[in-house]
């Protein structure tokens, strides 16, 4: 993360298409996506579907990614995935989440 660590979640977790941009956004954020461990019940309270799936567990300090599920969140990128999320998209959530502006209401990490 940048010099700046305030971070934002919305304040209502979505659903569908946007909640698979916002975990991409998250993931990205908190450089899950590279391996780094995170608290990421900070920003979601049920992922429990990905820790049984074997794509998130835990680790001290909070959760990380398997490689199983850096492949499965990265194929979301690819055409024909049913679950498929578009870059920009992913991009306006990753700043939203970094400056707490934008669709919907934002607020601070805690």
């Amino acid at each position: 993360m940048d010099g700046d660590n305030r971070l934002y979640k919305l304040a209502i977790t979505p659903t569908g298409r946007r909640l698979w941009t916002y975990m991409a956004a998250i993931l990205e954020v908190t450089e899950m996506d590279h391996g780094k461990v995170f608290p990421l019940k900070r920003f979601l309270v049920n992922f429990q579907t990905h820790l049984d799936c074997g794509r998130v567990e835990s680790a001290p300090e909070g959760y990380r990614l398997t490689r199983i599920g850096q492949d499965y969140f990265q194929a979301r990128y690819q055409a024909g995935n049913t679950q498929r999320i578009e870059r920009g998209a992913v991009e306006q959530m990753i700043r939203s989440i970094r400056s707490g502006v934008g669709e919907d209401e934002w607020v601070e990490l805690t």
